[in-house]
Protein backbone atom coordinates (compact mmCIF):
# COMPACT_ATOMS: atom_id res chain seq x y z
CA UNK A 1 0.00 0.00 0.00
CA UNK A 2 1.42 3.27 -1.18
CA UNK A 3 0.96 5.96 1.88
CA UNK A 4 0.39 9.16 0.47
CA UNK A 5 1.46 12.68 2.12
CA UNK A 6 -0.79 14.38 4.32
CA UNK A 7 -2.74 17.77 2.36
CA UNK A 8 -2.53 21.05 4.05
CA UNK A 9 -5.59 20.85 5.81
CA UNK A 10 -5.09 17.46 7.21
CA UNK A 11 -2.70 19.35 8.58
CA UNK A 12 -4.14 22.24 10.04
CA UNK A 13 -7.47 20.34 10.64
CA UNK A 14 -5.50 17.88 13.17
CA UNK A 15 -2.21 19.33 13.76
CA UNK A 16 1.18 18.25 13.70
CA UNK A 17 2.11 14.01 14.74
CA UNK A 18 1.41 13.25 18.15
CA UNK A 19 4.82 11.54 19.71
CA UNK A 20 1.92 9.13 21.73
CA UNK A 21 -1.31 6.59 20.56
CA UNK A 22 -4.40 8.49 20.92
CA UNK A 23 -7.59 6.14 21.24
CA UNK A 24 -11.57 7.24 21.16
CA UNK A 25 -13.08 6.49 23.70
CA UNK A 26 -16.39 7.14 22.57
CA UNK A 27 -15.74 5.11 18.83
CA UNK A 28 -12.27 3.38 19.10
CA UNK A 29 -10.70 4.83 16.52
CA UNK A 30 -6.72 5.23 16.57
CA UNK A 31 -4.23 7.97 15.74
CA UNK A 32 -0.77 7.20 15.28
CA UNK A 33 1.28 7.40 12.22
CA UNK A 34 -0.03 11.09 11.62
CA UNK A 35 -4.01 10.34 10.83
CA UNK A 36 -6.43 8.22 12.61
CA UNK A 37 -6.82 4.44 11.94
CA UNK A 38 -9.51 1.75 12.90
CA UNK A 39 -8.56 0.51 16.35
CA UNK A 40 -6.09 -2.45 15.69
CA UNK A 41 -6.03 -5.91 16.87
CA UNK A 42 -2.81 -7.17 18.56
CA UNK A 43 -2.05 -9.59 15.52
CA UNK A 44 -2.35 -6.60 13.37
CA UNK A 45 -0.53 -4.21 14.97
CA UNK A 46 2.88 -5.45 15.45
CA UNK A 47 4.59 -2.60 13.54
CA UNK A 48 3.04 -0.22 16.66
CA UNK A 49 5.94 0.58 19.19
CA UNK A 50 5.03 -1.09 22.61
CA UNK A 51 7.09 1.20 24.59
CA UNK A 52 4.69 4.03 23.30
CA UNK A 53 2.09 5.91 26.17
CA UNK A 54 -1.43 5.74 24.99
CA UNK A 55 -3.62 8.38 25.50
CA UNK A 56 -7.32 8.69 25.39
CA UNK A 57 -9.23 11.58 23.18
CA UNK A 58 -12.29 12.00 21.36
CA UNK A 59 -11.60 11.90 17.81
CA UNK A 60 -12.81 15.12 15.11
CA UNK A 61 -15.63 13.08 14.34
CA UNK A 62 -17.21 12.58 17.80
CA UNK A 63 -16.17 15.93 19.10
CA UNK A 64 -18.30 17.08 16.07
CA UNK A 65 -21.22 14.90 16.99
CA UNK A 66 -21.11 16.27 20.81
CA UNK A 67 -21.11 19.49 19.65
CA UNK A 68 -23.90 19.10 17.58
CA UNK A 69 -21.31 20.30 14.30
CA UNK A 70 -21.94 18.95 10.95
CA UNK A 71 -20.13 19.30 7.29
CA UNK A 72 -23.00 17.60 5.92
CA UNK A 73 -26.93 18.05 5.95
CA UNK A 74 -29.13 15.65 4.27
CA UNK A 75 -32.66 16.65 4.25
CA UNK A 76 -35.35 13.29 2.82
CA UNK A 77 -38.96 14.61 2.43
CA UNK A 78 -41.14 10.97 1.51
CA UNK A 79 -43.78 11.27 -0.81
CA UNK A 80 -44.52 7.37 0.64
CA UNK A 81 -43.83 6.50 3.66
CA UNK A 82 -43.69 2.93 2.63
CA UNK A 83 -39.97 3.34 1.07
CA UNK A 84 -38.92 4.73 4.66
CA UNK A 85 -37.05 1.54 5.32
CA UNK A 86 -35.38 1.50 2.29
CA UNK A 87 -34.15 4.88 3.07
CA UNK A 88 -33.11 4.36 6.16
CA UNK A 89 -31.09 1.34 4.54
CA UNK A 90 -29.62 2.99 2.13
CA UNK A 91 -28.21 5.86 4.66
CA UNK A 92 -26.71 2.83 6.85
CA UNK A 93 -25.06 1.30 4.00
CA UNK A 94 -23.79 4.81 2.87
CA UNK A 95 -22.27 5.20 6.84
CA UNK A 96 -20.86 2.11 6.54
CA UNK A 97 -19.06 2.90 3.49
CA UNK A 98 -17.57 6.03 4.34
CA UNK A 99 -16.02 4.93 7.66
CA UNK A 100 -14.30 1.43 5.97
CA UNK A 101 -12.64 4.58 3.71
CA UNK A 102 -11.98 6.76 6.37
CA UNK A 103 -12.75 6.66 10.09
CA UNK A 104 -13.76 10.17 10.77
CA UNK A 105 -15.91 10.21 7.46
CA UNK A 106 -19.22 9.25 9.10
CA UNK A 107 -23.39 9.75 9.50
CA UNK A 108 -23.16 11.92 12.78
CA UNK A 109 -26.56 11.73 13.70
CA UNK A 110 -30.29 11.49 12.26
CA UNK A 111 -33.56 13.26 12.83
CA UNK A 112 -36.45 11.51 12.10
CA UNK A 113 -39.58 13.15 11.66
CA UNK A 114 -42.18 11.08 10.01
CA UNK A 115 -41.83 11.76 6.28
CA UNK A 116 -39.20 13.87 6.85
CA UNK A 117 -35.65 12.47 7.73
CA UNK A 118 -32.49 14.84 7.91
CA UNK A 119 -29.17 13.66 8.04
CA UNK A 120 -25.83 14.98 9.55
CA UNK A 121 -22.46 14.02 8.12
CA UNK A 122 -18.86 14.95 9.37
CA UNK A 123 -17.77 15.74 5.42
CA UNK A 124 -20.20 17.18 3.07
CA UNK A 125 -19.22 15.35 0.36
CA UNK A 126 -20.57 12.19 2.17
CA UNK A 127 -23.62 13.85 2.48
CA UNK A 128 -23.61 14.73 -1.87
CA UNK A 129 -23.11 10.93 -1.69
CA UNK A 130 -26.33 10.05 -0.06
CA UNK A 131 -28.69 12.12 -1.45
CA UNK A 132 -27.19 11.04 -5.12
CA UNK A 133 -27.80 7.44 -3.71
CA UNK A 134 -31.15 8.23 -3.12
CA UNK A 135 -32.15 10.13 -5.73
CA UNK A 136 -30.64 7.79 -8.67
CA UNK A 137 -32.48 5.10 -6.11
CA UNK A 138 -35.88 6.85 -6.71
CA UNK A 139 -35.77 8.52 -9.57
CA UNK A 140 -38.51 11.12 -10.26
CA UNK A 141 -38.01 13.13 -7.67
CA UNK A 142 -36.37 16.43 -6.65
CA UNK A 143 -32.17 16.61 -5.98
CA UNK A 144 -30.99 19.87 -5.50
CA UNK A 145 -27.56 20.40 -3.38
CA UNK A 146 -26.68 24.39 -2.03
CA UNK A 147 -23.07 24.72 -1.16
CA UNK A 148 -22.45 27.10 1.70
CA UNK A 149 -20.37 29.73 1.10
CA UNK A 150 -20.13 31.68 4.55
CA UNK A 151 -19.52 28.21 6.27
CA UNK A 152 -18.03 24.38 5.04
CA UNK A 153 -21.37 22.92 5.09
CA UNK A 154 -23.61 20.94 2.26
CA UNK A 155 -27.05 21.06 2.29
CA UNK A 156 -28.81 18.26 0.12
CA UNK A 157 -32.13 18.47 -0.80
CA UNK A 158 -33.90 15.28 -1.80
CA UNK A 159 -37.64 14.51 -2.62
CA UNK A 160 -38.39 11.09 -3.42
Amino acid sequence: MVKLPRSKKDEQEFGPGKKEYVVCPECNSAYFDKSWHHLLHEEKSSHLQKDKKVVFKTCPACNMKNKKMYEGEVTVILGNIKIKQDVMNSIKNSDEMARQRDVLDRVLWLEDKGNTIKVFTSENQLAVKIGKKLSSAHPGGKFEVKHSKDEDVSRVLVEI
